[in-house]
């Protein structure tokens, strides 16, 4: 347990991690407001004035979009309400954790650019809007869209996020491991965490460690959250990924003058307006009227062939999330099992697959979130816009969380998730797919997953350990490769075209990994790019589609071999015209880059099936910097003393000037993780600053040591 004390304290370790050691809970809110507020002011600060639809405001013309946005779908004015509902306790840990940061503005304004000091002071009721944007964005955005599959597109991203970099539609992602104590060498049941998210705006992650009477918990919250979103105590913890939940509906209306038609009726819109306001590049503010409108459906966002579209969400227009800090917090100081569930039966977490192992060897996935209660169809039915003048196809309900998907104790001893559909969180699988509503979750399995299974069955089948794990983790050899590769050879044997045949020799000599050093992945890369879009499979690619008989073995063999052979050849000249070889090594076409540091990248995105995700924004010296991918990574064993291994690839602090903006590049470059500081001697050891916070008082007292 930490060491009892009077005072609130954070002590800084070297890699700018705060340890927070507080009396009460409140206390330890404060210290964590006023810990973010240092390493992420700026940020923090930009990200509650756009969730309060103030952006333009404050910022200028780039997010009257997003404002807009967030106006109609009622964001900043369902705030107050949920703060409004919080439990007495709840409402003063989120006081606290205010508090905390707008002392640390008071007491260092200037540690703030001057474009974000007008955000101040912050709110209780920030908290709310910003965990709704961030919400609205996930169901919305949020990466769950499967592979080829239509898709409502009603809501650009621009809209939602403005400061996103110009790469992919995928925001969100991630893998996760839980491997009971049976399959581990010592006996420790094990957990692997390990998110993808873009590497900036509210997907960035803070790391903490937070200590309190009752509470030992260490893991990452999302800046601008109070509570942590990924974490562990000496008993337990937990993993998320982005599910394929389907949690909201875009509806086409039939409109005529200022109503819509439903069963045969007309119906009058509500309307209402708010006024925007949009700062100039003077100073000035000029102002704009927004016509809010709203059918029985949900608000209006936007138009599709001419027909306003009104949006249903989950979370937000109903079965709304109040509670979804205090769910966390209840998640974060569990001590079993039971306990566990107890907070997650909450159902105030609209999203997320759980995976979860705990001291005492259980290991547990839930396909957690908030799932509608259709009248019908399947997965794919519901992925486009659908009709608004049917009624029947406006849902009211949720399903309650003994009906979701959920596996615990398998008998194989482990459970993966790569942001697939969960009939295959193990293997052999230990769900049914035909056992739940066919419009839960699609079926399919990306080459991410596959490679997400191998890795990890082969890990419980040797007997896992923490540093085996730590290895695995790390993998950037291609599933993709090992299955497309071969055939492409075996079509390029006998091909007349000499620069084809070259163009094998470097695939046949490559390792299929997307490391630094990997000659081939380039041009394998180029050779998926000229076949098709990045963004999804298409089933003509392969001759043989993927087959839930046979999970690991399909999709495979080449469509049409004559294309892929045409393809090799212009990946080939495109990388000779820009490189002069075909021989390129990964690591000079990626880098990994934040403040002074500058690394080679390594890693790739789906379809590639690489288990060490990255993504990349083009640079503007000609090649591309890692702006997406592996984030925070914790393996954690739960024996008698809980050991981890953790890495936050980007650094703890975004704040410009802050030695660690971008330290932890060097380890991330080499695929090593750092000891947790879990004991408050390995932290004195580890010492970079000493607060005293006194949270009692009209300004923190800041005294350091």
């Amino acid at each position: 347990m930490p060491t009892p004390s009077s005072d609130t304290e954070i002590l800084w370790d070297t890699w700018g991690v705060p340890h927070v050691y507080a009396p009460d809970d409140a206390g330890v809110f404060y210290a964590f407001g006023w810990a973010q507020a240092q390493a992420h002011g700026d940020l923090l600060l930009r990200l509650y004035g756009v969730a309060r639809g103030r952006g333009a405001e404050y910022f200028g013309p780039k997010y009257l979009p997003s404002d807009r946005l967030l106006r109609r779908m009622g964001i900043p004015e369902r705030a107050p309400r949920w703060a409004e509902a919080q439990s007495p306790a709840m409402r003063a840990n989120l006081e606290a954790f205010v508090r905390g940061v707008n002392a640390f503005a008071r007491a260092h304004p200037e540690h703030f650019a001057p474009e974000v000091r007008p955000v101040l002071p912050v709110t209780v009721e920030d908290l709310f809007a910003h965990i709704q944007r961030v919400y609205f964005v996930y169901l919305t955005l949020g990466g769950q869209r499967p592979a080829g599959e239509p898709f409502n597109d009603v809501i650009p991203i621009p809209d939602l996020l403005p400061d996103a970099p110009a790469m992919g539609t995928g925001v969100a992602g991630s893998n996760a491991w839980a491997v009971a104590a049976s399959r581990t060498e010592r006996g420790h049941s094990l957990l692997l965490a390990n998110p993808h998210l873009y590497w900036g705006d509210y997907h960035t992650f803070f790391e903490a460690h937070l200590n309190a009477p009752g509470l030992e918990l260490y893991g990452v919250a999302q800046v601008g959250w109070p509570v942590l979103r990924y974490g562990f105590n000496p008993r337990l913890g937990w993993a998320h990924t982005v599910n394929t939940l389907k949690g909201w509906d875009a509806y086409a209306l039939r409109a005529e003058g200022e109503g819509y038609w439903l069963d045969g009726r007309w119906r009058p819109f509500e309307v209402g307006h708010q006024t925007l306001r949009v700062r100039q590049p003077d100073g000035g503010l000029r102002e704009e009227r927004l016509e809010v409108r709203r059918s029985v459906h949900g608000p209006v966002v936007g138009e599709q062939n001419g027909r306003p579209v009104a949006v249903r969400c989950v979370g937000l227009e109903v079965a709304p999330i109040p509670g979804v800090f205090e769910q966390y917090w209840a998640m974060g100081k569990a001590h079993d099992l039971a306990g566990f569930e107890a907070a997650l039966r909450k159902q105030q977490n609209a999203m997320f697959s759980v995976l979860y192992a705990d001291g005492e060897g259980h290991v547990l996935h839930l396909f957690g979130g908030l799932v509608p209660r259709r009248p019908g169809g399947d997965w794919s039915a519901w992925a486009s816009t659908l009709p608004g003048d049917d009624s029947s196809l406006i849902w009211h309900e949720v399903h309650g969380y003994d009906e979701l998907p959920r596996v615990l104790d398998p008998e194989t001893g482990w459970l993966q998730n790569a942001n697939n559909p969960p009939w295959f969180t193990t293997l052999p699988p230990a769900l049914r797919a035909e056992d739940y509503p066919p419009y839960v979750a699609p079926q399919l399995m990306i080459f991410r997953e596959q490679r997400s299974i191998r890795l990890l069955a082969a890990l419980a089948q040797g007997g896992a350990t923490l540093e085996k794990m730590v290895e695995a983790a790390g993998s950037t050899r291609s599933e993709l490769a090992d299955r497309l590769v071969p055939p492409l050879l075996e079509a390029a044997r006998n091909a007349p075209d000499p620069l084809v045949r070259r163009a094998a020799g470097v695939l046949e000599r490559w390792d299929r990994a997307f490391d630094p050093q990997s000659v081939g992945a380039d041009l394998f890369s180029r050779w998926l790019l000229a076949m098709q879009p990045a963004d999804r499979l298409a089933s003509n690619l392969v001759a043989e589609p993927w087959d839930p008989a046979r999970p690991l073995d399909t999709p495979r063999g080449l469509a049409d071999p004559a294309r892929a052979l045409f393809a090799l050849r212009v990946a080939a000249l495109g990388l000779l015209g820009e490189a002069g070889t075909l021989e390129r090594p990964w690591g000079e076409v990626v880098r990994a880059r934040r403040g002074a540091y500058d690394v080679p990248g390594h890693g790739h995105l789906d379809p590639f099936g690489v288990f060490r995700v990255s993504g990349f924004a083009p640079a503007p010296d000609g090649r591309w910097d890692t702006a997406f991918g592996t984030t925070y990574v914790a393996a954690v064993e739960f024996g008698e003393v809980v050991r981890a291994k953790v890495l936050l690839s980007y650094g703890n602090s975004s704040q410009p000037g802050s030695p660690h903006n971008g330290d932890q590049l060097e380890l991330f470059a080499r695929k090593a993780m750092r000891e947790a500081l879990l004991s408050r001697e390995a932290v004195e050891g580890s010492l970079e600053r000493h607060e005293r916070l006194d949270p009692s008082a009209s300004d923190a007292v800041w005294r350091t040591a």
